[in-house]
């Protein structure tokens, strides 16, 4: 699933001005979203009372081993051209389904976000 969404968030960059840093910029991205997803279940789990909020030391730690996971996962004996090429023959059914599993998969990540944001601070 992580070598799909990647290549998702690839073919968004290859559509965008800046294509030429796709490979690069795919991964940033899913960085920076996985760490909302993180930061979101982390933010449930403080108004459980099972540990506090992240600095934003703790934040950057975070942000910053995401970045070097998924860089090593991705371009270690250059997999980042295995994964496109594995998925890069999709049919134009599959390319639509891929575009909305990355559509919604970013709006409920950004949603669920919001939601817990502004649920922690009461203002929901």
């Amino acid at each position: 699933m992580i070598d799909y969404l990647y290549y998702r968030f690839y073919r968004l960059w290859l559509h965008s001005s800046l294509a030429e840093g796709a490979v690069f910029m795919a991964m940033l991205l899913f960085s920076v979203i996985l760490s909302t997803n993180i930061l979101t279940v982390w933010g449930i789990l403080t108004q459980y009372g099972i540990g506090e909020y992240p600095s934003d030391t703790q934040y950057y730690i975070i942000e910053g081993s995401l970045i070097v996971l998924l860089s090593g996962t991705f371009f270690f004996k250059k997999r980042y051209r295995r994964i496109i090429t594995k998925y890069e023959n999709e049919n134009t059914m599959q390319s639509k389904a891929g575009a909305w599993i990355l559509t919604i998969y970013i709006v409920v990540t950004l949603i669920g976000f919001f939601i817990e944001a502004l649920y922690r601070q009461g203002k929901i």
